[in-house]
């Protein structure tokens, strides 16, 4: 009889683990948000701007897009969203993105868009971006020791912004 109940137990543990881990609640988001997997952009910028922390989701609809990036944390987007051998790191990759701050750049600026109702290109973004880097890896090799190196002249947060800078990215 004692056996029966420690089984009982058990199955019952499991049972209520696998629910909270790996289900959704009544509002179809992950119970447990880290543990989500998207595999898109578009898939990533959704539980963000609908399941992330309330903070954040109050964020994308009041606050500027510098302001939203400058105010992320390390645990927006999760880190295992954006391991290389995730769904959205290749996807990501396959659109053009070469370093993890920009990939979380990309979704946390997707979300932003979201919340806001506004489009979002992942891929301008990208080719943007790696342009941006492009030109100040240029310029880090070419400022002498202890000058400052100047921002480019072009900038990737929003589509104004891109379209700008667009003449100025040389094609790969």
């Amino acid at each position: 009889m004692r056996w029966a109940a420690v089984g009982v137990a058990v199955v019952a543990l499991t049972g209520a683990w696998f629910w909270w881990s790996r289900g959704t609640d009544a509002s179809g988001c992950p119970r447990m948000f880290g543990r989500a997997r998207p595999a898109t952009v578009d898939e990533a910028s959704q539980l963000i701007a609908v399941c992330g922390p309330e903070e954040v989701r109050i964020r994308l609809r009041t606050a500027s897009l510098p302001d939203l990036v400058g105010y992320r944390s390390a645990q927006l987007p999760p880190a295992a969203w954006l391991a290389p051998d995730s769904a959205l790191h290749r996807q990501l990759t396959g659109l053009g993105f070469e370093y993890p701050d920009d990939m979380s750049f990309a979704v946390l600026s997707a979300a932003w868009h979201r919340a806001r109702g506004l489009s979002f290109e992942a891929k301008a973004t990208a080719d943007c971006l790696r342009a941006w880097n492009r030109k100040m890896r240029q310029w880090v090799d070419t400022v002498p020791p202890g000058s400052s190196v100047p921002a480019p002249e072009f900038g990737c947060m929003t589509p104004e912004e891109i379209e700008k800078g667009r003449h100025l990215w040389s094609k790969e």
